[in-house]
């Protein structure tokens, strides 16, 4: 979204907060500025639109979220919505472009989410397997990981949130930890080990603030 866009729109920002969130905990630990990067839980749709709301009413951070491309593959008016949305697409034919669109909003002092279980997981109880992006891009840039946990119902339509939100008032929570520190990893050379160390302790963190238990990989267990 045009960063002009933000303080225009604040008001539905506000209405928002209040209409779709029980509960926001943590909100201290958005960075007051960026670079940094959210590692999220993805349960429903409006997880990016909750967490993008947050973050700006906190401290006026816009977010750049990377999603599927599948998500948004469609007529030539998707083109428009990606930029509103702020959104950085995965090219399943080139994945590790992204992570270079990614790296370049963080040199610019710019936020990035990510979510590392790839896909939307309705398991009430469990994380899955996460994936490496998140490790990849805080080693390469150095930039902080903030955990978030989300808890809410699962939805993929309007439809279904409205009936949610709006008619059942089944309300998200969400849930910001505190950076976690990967100084420690700076001088080590990145392998796949490494990788699913880290991806492993930024899951863990995760699980905490949304109640799931994290799977780990086997090698980092």
């Amino acid at each position: 979204m045009p960063r002009t866009l933000y303080p225009i729109l604040r008001p539905l920002f506000r209405f928002t907060y209040f209409a779709f969130l029980r509960k926001a905990e943590g909100l201290g630990n958005i960075p007051a500025q960026g670079p940094f990067i959210f590692a999220s839980n993805h349960v429903s749709i409006p997880d990016q639109w909750l967490l993008g709301t947050l973050s700006y009413l906190q401290n006026r951070v816009p977010v750049w979220f990377v999603a599927r491309d599948d998500y948004w593959w469609g007529p030539w008016w998707t083109k428009p919505l990606r930029n509103w949305f702020a959104t950085l697409l995965i090219d399943w034919r080139a994945p590790a472009k992204v992570l270079k669109q990614a790296a370049a909003a963080l040199a610019r002092n710019e936020a990035v989410a990510l979510y590392p279980e790839g896909t939307r997981n309705a398991d009430p109880r469990s994380l899955a397997l996460g994936k490496t992006g998140v490790a990849r891009l805080a080693l390469a840039t150095g930039a902080p990981v903030i955990p978030v946990g989300y808890q809410g119902p699962h939805i993929t339509s309007a439809a279904d949130a409205i009936r949610e939100f709006l008619f059942k008032r089944n309300t998200a929570a969400i849930a910001f930890g505190k950076p976690i520190n990967l100084a420690g990893y700076r001088s080590t050379p990145v392998t796949r080990e490494l990788l699913y160390e880290v991806t492993d302790r930024i899951m863990v963190e995760i699980g905490k603030l949304c109640a799931k238990r994290p799977r780990l990989h086997e090698c980092a267990a």
